[in-house]
């Protein structure tokens, strides 16, 4: 090894160590969130500099001051309070998810007092508030949550991410020097890499802002967590969920917010869990839209452009920080899998037909929509390459895409359809708008509105010109091959979705139709569609723009001209452009890493969608129910994840106990013998468990099984992603044995 080539591993080791010393003392994980009075929600009191005071002539005794809501995790903490009373009766209530969990009388004689306090489990909503009881003087200057150790483990997940990169950086300097140095290589990864981060930049801080619909992903996040820890496998019932009612999760895709989630259950923060699913998503759109697009018969320059175009994206920004579409920004990374895969089947490489499978799969597996959408552009695009599929016999290629793609998701349809048919649930909950409600203008798709509020729902400036080059090249271009015609097609597509989405398309008419009257239903707006016109008019432009003889000469001005309008959409998401910026109160930095999950008449947190039907917000109650409590006694309950147990004497048969939990076809419930015991579900759908009468003592268990099909169809699909993955990683090990490579 050479002194220079030892100076750089130096440098790049020195360079690690830093970073982590710089984590190190950045860390703020064990610094009390201090809170003064004034920032509290003030139900009564006067504001005196930082404080607030009330005094016995105000005529007002209860709650004069709560605390911001606050998401913590399991163990023990404190509040130190300061502040000055003349009475004995002035109270701090600790409450846990709504629930007071615990009273502190504060002492007359002291001005500052800490007390101690511990979490059995994660706390979604804890709070605490002061109690005033309505004589002498009350003065609260500050309130300190402090925790015993930390409130979260985010520095040293990032300093084992920083090893890992550092690790994967070295492998990756190693082999590129072992092989003829190609400098271009290097810019590549380097430009994918820088792209991923550019369009995470909104995210890049301390902070996490909140957006329209993230309350209700993050509660997903959370609910598949604690899902886990109660041992379900896969994860059906969110058990803390509505007060610890129980909420259903197979409804929704979910794979990807297993990552998260068991970030979340080795100690890493909410903010930071989530912000690391966004950053992963945006490295992987910027890399697999540059691999498709380059194994479609883009240049590199191409596929680049076109990544950029892509991930950076007006309507991809919306739907991460304004609209906190979760499924719908993670389904947009599998679109360009989608159509590298109806490439390479109709026309391209038919042993790239996994590409289909795959992209399939990924939609599948993050927004249901999407999927329908899919399936309407694999139906298009075969019947125009029908003549390929039969003659060819390329169908056969199609047939395995779609057998892997049922193998790979059928761990997901099943409960999904089992629920969907026999679950009697809420459906229809959420439909807000009528498709041509939503439509949009000429100026507002090709991006020319410079006002507007944070939705952004525009195609931008540099698709716009994408549209124009696809244009030019189809209608310039004399001779055009195979792949160009499919090239045109995308962009014709694309061009007709842009119709689809104008106020010029007749959605009113179209609507009178019933299939097309559940399709757009059910799409609900129709600036959905920009999510793959982004993607079809970036690779249609992209590609026509480095293939075309006409634009020779003015290929690199366009490539950097889109280069700097597509950065416009990074600045355009500031502070103001956020959902409910002046309706809502967030934090940044530290506090907002443990901050509660938001709710208000602005969010939505668990939608009546997928709750058993009839099941409403003001029947969920914390409390057990008797039929009779003259006749039913209630000797002691308990309650760890999805399991419940009690015990009970009653005197008379027909008698009940209702208990809080929500009833979802699964629950079951055993006696002492750990013999069946009747449920059924009872008022606001909570089980009702029907009793013996015998007058003797019994003790009741109510727990949640997995069906045994959810779990065996669950190991079809792991098993299924396993073997395809050898089989494609090391062929050799099945053609040894004679088996022909797919």
């Amino acid at each position: 090894m050479t002194k220079q080539v030892a100076g750089k591993w130096i440098s790049y080791l020195l360079f690690l160590l830093l970073s982590v010393a710089f984590l190190l003392l950045s860390d703020e994980s064990r610094t009390p969130i201090t809170i003064n009075g004034k920032n509290m929600k003030k139900q009564a009191g006067d504001v005196d500099n930082d404080a607030v005071i009330i005094t016995g002539d105000s005529g007002f005794s209860g709650t004069m001051l709560t605390s911001p809501g606050y998401l913590l995790d399991k163990g023990g903490y404190r509040i130190g309070v300061s502040y000055q009373t003349d009475s004995s009766q002035e109270a701090l209530v600790i409450y846990d998810n709504g629930t007071p969990v615990s009273v502190h009388y504060l002492n007359p004689s002291l001005t500052y007092e800490e007390f101690s306090f511990t979490l059995e489990h994660t706390s979604l909503d804890f709070q605490f508030a002061f109690v005033y009881s309505g004589s002498g003087s009350l003065r609260i200057q500050s309130a300190a949550l402090i925790p015993e150790e930390q409130f979260y483990h985010d520095t040293v997940f990032l300093i084992v991410v920083l090893f890992i990169v550092f690790t994967a950086f070295c492998v990756w300097r190693y082999q590129f020097h072992r092989k003829a140095p190609n400098p271009r290589e290097g810019y590549l990864v380097l430009f994918l890499i820088g792209i991923g981060l550019l369009a995470s930049l909104p995210y890049l801080n301390t902070g996490l802002k909140w957006a329209i619909d993230l309350c209700y992903h993050l509660i997903r996040i959370e609910g598949i967590k604690d899902g886990l820890l109660a041992g379900q496998f896969p994860v059906v019932i969110y058990p803390e969920a509505l007060h610890g009612n129980g909420y259903l999760n197979c409804m929704y895709p979910n794979l990807f917010l297993y990552f998260p989630a068991l970030l979340r259950m080795v100690g890493v923060s909410m903010a930071d869990s989530f912000k690391c699913l966004i950053i992963v998503c945006n490295l992987a759109t910027a890399a697999l839209t540059y691999h498709c697009v380059r194994t479609m018969g883009g240049s590199r320059s191409a596929s680049l452009l076109a990544s950029l175009l892509y991930c950076c994206c007006p309507y991809r920004f919306t739907n991460i920080y304004a609209r906190g579409a979760v499924g719908e920004f993670l389904a947009m990374t599998f679109f360009p899998l989608l159509f590298a895969g109806l490439y390479h089947i109709l026309i391209g490489n038919r042993k790239k037909w996994p590409y289909l499978a795959l992209g399939m799969t990924g939609l599948l597996q993050t927004h249901i929509l999407s999927v329908t959408l899919a399936g309407i552009f694999c139906t298009v695009f075969c019947i125009l390459y029908c003549k390929a599929l039969f003659m060819e016999k390329r169908i056969l290629e199609l047939a395995k895409a779609a057998l892997l793609s049922l193998l790979l998701n059928i761990g997901f349809l099943v409960p999904f359809l089992d629920f969907y048919k026999n679950g009697n649930l809420w459906m229809d909950a959420l439909g807000m708008a009528t498709y041509q409600e939503c439509s949009l203008n000429l100026s507002g798709l090709l991006g020319l509105q410079t006002t507007g509020d944070y939705h952004v729902l525009t195609l931008g400036i540099p698709l716009a010109v994408c549209a124009v080059i696809s244009l030019g090249y189809l209608l310039l271009e004399q001779k055009k091959k195979e792949e160009d015609c499919f090239i045109g097609y995308l962009f014709l597509l694309g061009v007709f979705l842009t119709f689809m989405m104008s106020g010029h398309f007749p959605g009113w008419h179209m609507m009178k139709l019933q299939s097309l009257h559940l399709l757009l239903s059910n799409i609900q707006f129709a600036w959905r569609l920009l999510g793959p016109v982004s993607l079809l008019f970036a690779i249609s432009g992209s590609i026509c723009c480095f293939r075309s003889r006409f634009f020779k000469n003015w290929q690199r001005p366009l490539f950097v001209a889109l280069i700097l309008l597509s950065f416009l959409s990074v600045s355009r998401f500031q502070d103001e452009d956020f959902a409910y910026y002046s309706d809502r109160d967030y934090t940044v930095g530290h506090e907002s890493k443990i901050i509660g999950i938001p709710k208000g008449d602005n969010t939505v947190v668990y939608p009546y969608e997928w709750r058993p039907k009839n099941t409403t917000d003001g029947g969920i109650s914390t409390d057990i129910t008797l039929s009779d409590e003259s006749q039913v006694t209630l000797t002691g309950n308990e309650r760890h994840g999805l399991t419940t147990s009690f015990q009970y004497t009653c005197k008379t048969e027909g008698q009940y106990i209702e208990i809080p939990v929500i009833y979802y076809n699964g629950y079951e419930a055993t006696d002492e013998n750990n013999q069946p015991v009747t449920i059924k579900a009872g008022y606001n759908n909570r089980i009702r468990v029907l009793l013996n009468g015998d007058g003797y003592a019994h003790t009741i268990t109510v727990q949640y099984r997995v069906p045994l099909f959810y779990t065996l169809t669950a190991w079809i699909s792991i098993l299924t992603a396993v073997i395809f993955v050898i089989y494609r990683r090391y062929p050799y090990l099945t053609k040894k044995k004679g088996i022909q490579s797919c």
